[in-house]
């Protein structure tokens, strides 16, 4: 079997296993390049462990970010034991290692960044400006990807129960929460909006809003905001203050929700918000104990 027929059997492996479409094209993106340049005509048993370190030392001469390098190194490796569990050819899986990225201290929009991010939020026409508004929205509340915004069905709007059913990764359905804020916005857009579709968010022209559409109008939004902002940075803080707001309210965060409402298959995926959230309650819980000792200074 050469390396292109491997690789493309892994692909349809992988949508058999029923990944969204942006996945198997991750898959793609980041292997193909792997496959170009070993030679895909190549047998898999002839291909020297040189050529694969070649290419991986390649990677890092090249101008991308160490997240980016690790994420070509991580899929190569994902690829290669795929052929060697199910082609029983080890293609020096082994001795490849992922290198870590730096781990970055996420932000969490304060008050003031939220509102702003509302009164940024301006399109050419007064519906357009509600939809993005309700976008952001439902992604900051309800912790949304960006591929769930476009793929939310009118019918699954349910303002009457304050939640939203949503199509995840696998074309897994499940329930999020909807707070009357962002429920007020969806009301708003959908009001003003010319146009009553299948998809609840829809283009100028009254079709399903594209993830790239979304990623243009998040784009354009974070040049003009003093902060990073993103999709899933939206997302990422809607998980955080979960933490934070069940915390504060019960004394205790349950987890295992938190997995639920965000579509994760595995907990270990959901305990780094748990984790950024403990760093938070613990530096505001904290007793400074030199500011005890000169407390009468």
């Amino acid at each position: 079997m050469t390396l292109d027929e491997a690789f493309d059997k892994f692909i349809e492996f992988k949508q058999r296993q029923g990944l969204s479409g942006i996945s198997v094209h991750d898959y793609v993106s980041f292997i193909a390049p792997f496959v170009a340049q070993i030679g895909g005509w190549m047998e898999l048993p002839d291909i020297r462990e040189e050529q694969v370190f070649k290419y991986i030392d390649g990677l890092y001469t090249q101008d991308i970010s160490k997240a980016t390098r690790a994420t070509y190194i991580r899929n190569i490796k994902v690829f290669l034991n795929w052929v060697k569990k199910y082609e029983g050819i080890d293609i020096y899986t082994s001795r490849i290692m992922v290198p870590k990225s730096n781990k970055k201290i996420l932000r969490i929009y304060s008050d003031d960044d939220i509102r702003l991010i509302f009164r940024t939020i301006h399109a050419e026409s007064d519906w357009l400006t509600a939809r993005n508004r309700a976008m952001v929205a439902v992604m900051l509340d309800s912790g949304l990807r960006q591929g769930e915004v476009c793929d939310l069905l009118t019918k699954d709007v349910y303002f009457e129960k304050s939640m939203l059913k949503v199509c995840g990764k696998g074309d897994k359905e499940r329930f999020v929460p909807l707070g009357s804020i962002a429920a007020r916005y969806m009301k708003e857009y959908r009001f003003l909006c010319p146009f009553q579709e299948k998809y609840f968010f829809v283009s100028r022209r009254g079709e399903q809003v594209t993830r790239d559409s979304v990623k243009h109008f998040m784009y354009k939004l974070a040049q003009v905001l003093p902060f990073e902002f993103s999709s899933h940075k939206l997302r990422h803080n809607f998980a955080t203050n979960y933490c934070l707001d069940q915390y504060e309210k019960y004394g205790r965060i349950d987890i295992f929700r938190l997995m639920i409402l965000m579509g994760h298959e595995d907990v270990k995926t959901t305990n780094r918000y748990l984790h950024i959230a403990n760093e938070i309650i613990a530096s505001r819980e904290n007793v400074s104990h030199i500011d005890r000792i000169f407390a009468d200074i």
